[in-house]
């Protein structure tokens, strides 16, 4: 019987903002990090210590689109086969995992798909930026489908020009909300847009 009420698995080559401040006593967390991810921040590695085995770095041969998730499906597989009254969390932008967690939650798993640490946050409501996503809505509506930013780099640009003298960190944030808000998300490392 295990003593975690929850396990968190982080598809690090999607997503690398680990915050540690909101991690759960009670979390068992699986860090799966690829084959060519060479550059881990020592900062981060320092502040997962205290965890002990809590916290658990894998490195996996996997290597191209996707391959992450099929490890991940693994860990999570073997969790569940035998914590199956337990929470399961993927973090990870890509929406590749939602069949997936479909098919569990018909089978009375509880499993869920994070975009962001602000979702884990111990009773702390998420603060969004309503006026910057609406502004960046507005403009990507007028973006022919074909011409939108398809990689998270070239969306930070297009919104940094749009919102010029906006610090990066408030800019990052707004992609977050439109991330947690469901206006984007991410495909097989592409992004796409649900802006309806």
């Amino acid at each position: 019987m295990s003593v975690f009420e929850e396990y968190l698995y982080i598809d690090y080559e999607n997503v690398q903002d680990v915050k540690i401040d909101v991690i759960k006593p009670t979390t068992k967390v699986t860090i799966i990090v690829g084959k060519d991810q060479t550059k881990v921040p020592i900062e981060l590695v320092q502040k997962t210590q205290p965890f002990g085995n809590a916290v658990e770095w894998i490195r996996v041969n996997g290597k191209g689109r996707n391959a992450l998730d099929f490890f991940i499906a693994f860990f999570l597989g073997k969790d569940v086969a035998t914590n199956n009254e337990k929470t399961f969390i993927i973090y990870s932008k890509d929406t590749g995992y939602d069949p997936l967690i479909n098919h569990l939650k018909k089978s009375g798993i509880k499993v869920k798909r994070i975009v962001s640490f602000h979702e884990l946050g111990q009773n702390k409501a998420i603060k969004i930026d309503e006026a910057g996503i609406k502004k960046v809505k507005e403009s990507l509506i007028k973006v022919a489908a074909n011409k939108r930013p398809k990689k998270r780099n070239s969306l930070t640009g297009f919104i940094t020009a749009l919102l010029k003298s906006t610090p990066k960190q408030n800019i990052d944030n707004i992609i977050e909300d439109l991330f947690i808000e469901k206006i984007i998300y991410e495909e097989n490392g592409i992004i796409k847009y649900s802006l309806d």
